[in-house]
């Protein structure tokens, strides 16, 4: 169980460090595009990217994988999909407008705010919360402000 995870941990990190990295490949981006036709080409590659999952889980969608019957529902998809997809755009466009007017170190420290709201949200909606959630965030704050 140990392993498992440690090896959380060691991707949660990488993820972490890529999506702080991507703050300096967005303000390079920017220098030929501008923020809503550079979020345009980084959704639509998006967009590609899953097409194939899209079709991969219609295929296998009421069959056994694993021992597990699947509960995909395609309407679903397709109904909240776009809607999420909108509001992932706007609030993409809104940061991508302020690296116009901030450093890429500016706009992470802002950006990981999601790191306290997502956990009050979840309590909102009635999820439980570990305590590792709340000791963590005084240090990423420390580690920032370092």
């Amino acid at each position: 169980m140990k392993t498992k995870a440690l090896r959380a941990d060691v991707l949660l990190l990488g993820v972490s460090a890529i999506w702080g990295f991507a703050f300096v490949a967005q303000i390079k981006g920017m220098e030929h595009l501008g923020p809503f036709l550079f979020n345009a080409c980084r959704f639509a590659l998006g967009f590609i990217s899953l097409l194939p999952v899209y079709f991969l889980l219609e295929n296998i969608s009421g069959k056994k994988v694993s021992g597990h019957k699947t509960q995909y529902d395609s309407q679903l998809l397709l109904k909240w999909g776009p809607l999420t997809g909108v509001v992932l755009f706007l609030a993409s466009s809104f940061q991508q407008v302020g690296l116009l007017y901030t450093t890429a170190g500016n706009s992470g420290f802002i950006t990981g705010f999601y790191i306290i709201l997502v956990p009050i949200l979840g309590i909102w909606f009635g999820h439980s919360t570990r305590p590792a959630t709340w000791l963590g965030e005084p240090l990423r704050w420390r580690a920032c402000i370092s």
